[in-house]
């Protein structure tokens, strides 16, 4: 279940809950094991070895929460901390980030318990269920929320320097795959998840100018503009290998403003977040900034970024 943006606003029929900068994701609790899968429902058990006793912290069995995974630095949550360890596919890092870089799950719903579902149930009923459910715990803590009070608490978040807040009508049914008014997200600053098209080389020391974005608007890839801040020498190096393994002489994007540019072509099929600040009169991002990549959304996802704000 999704949501749709909206203005910070007070209403006694809603719970207002933080919005977390990390991976959305189902978690299935059985008898000795947790399966974790991301939105698009890859299975991302592989890069939470940390999260692999998620199913003890569960009172009872043939339990499926939905939450997400944040990785804290300095007790902010840090999005570049958890793609970072997203991106690792050996086995010896992936442990080794697993101790330095510790996952938890912030769970805010709970869709089946033992065996059954609970997805007609109103939102009040079910986070008194998780709340029974799951106990406090190191791997798991149950997000929970203020009734009501909208304003007050996004006003609270932006000050803690979190992402934003979710909005939630407390007698809300969970409905799979819906983008639902009944769920709204309040950002504090705009963001975009958009498709990388291609890449202009830099100058001098940099050899990554700037991404090519893209999104997808139901028939092509539309153009978005150009993201270069952001991107460290780290991300600049582990952009490039990924991209040099998917360079194509097609053009996946028409747009004049690149014409007479040198543009790196690749096949679009890798997403990444990136901040803006507004968008132009031609829908493209203005003052762009990089977050970085989302390994657990398909590009097809990706609307234009005047669809997500």
């Amino acid at each position: 279940m999704l949501a749709v943006s909206a203005d910070p606003f007070d209403d006694p029929d809603y719970v207002f809950e933080v919005k977390w900068d990390g991976y959305r994701c189902l978690a299935y609790l059985e008898a000795g094991t947790a399966t974790l899968f991301s939105r698009n429902l890859k299975n991302i058990t592989p890069h939470f070895p940390d999260l692999g006793d998620m199913y003890r912290q569960a009172q009872k069995t043939s339990v499926i929460l939905d939450g997400e995974i944040i990785v804290l630095r300095d007790g902010q949550p840090s999005f570049a901390a958890l793609q970072s360890r997203a991106r690792l596919t050996d086995s010896q890092k992936i442990s080794w980030a697993a101790q330095s870089m510790p996952a938890l799950y912030m769970a805010f719903d709970i869709l089946y318990c033992q065996g059954n579902s609970l997805l007609d149930f109103p939102l009040s009923d079910r986070f008194e269920e998780l709340k029974a459910v799951v106990g406090p715990n190191r791997l798991i803590v149950v997000s929970d929320g203020v009734r009501g009070a909208g304003i007050s608490f996004f006003r609270a978040c932006v000050g803690r320097g979190l992402e934003g807040m979710m909005a939630k009508r407390m007698d809300s049914r969970y409905l799979p795959g819906t983008r639902s008014p009944l769920w709204k997200k309040i950002r504090a600053t705009r963001e975009a998840d958009l498709v990388i098209c291609g890449y202009r080389s830099g100058k001098g020391s940099r050899r990554l100018g700037a991404l090519v974005l893209g999104a997808w608007n139901g028939k092509e890839f539309a153009y978005q503009g150009l993201v270069g801040t952001g991107i460290d020498r780290v991300a600049e190096e582990a952009l490039l290998i990924k991209l040099a393994a998917i360079g194509t002489k097609h053009k996946s994007l028409e747009v004049a403003e690149l014409l007479g540019r040198s543009v790196h072509w690749v096949i679009p099929e890798i997403v990444c977040r990136v901040e803006y600040l507004t968008l132009t009169g031609q829908g493209l991002l203005r003052h762009p900034v990089y977050r970085g990549l989302r390994s657990d959304k398909n590009p097809r996802e990706c609307r234009p970024a005047d669809e997500q704000c």
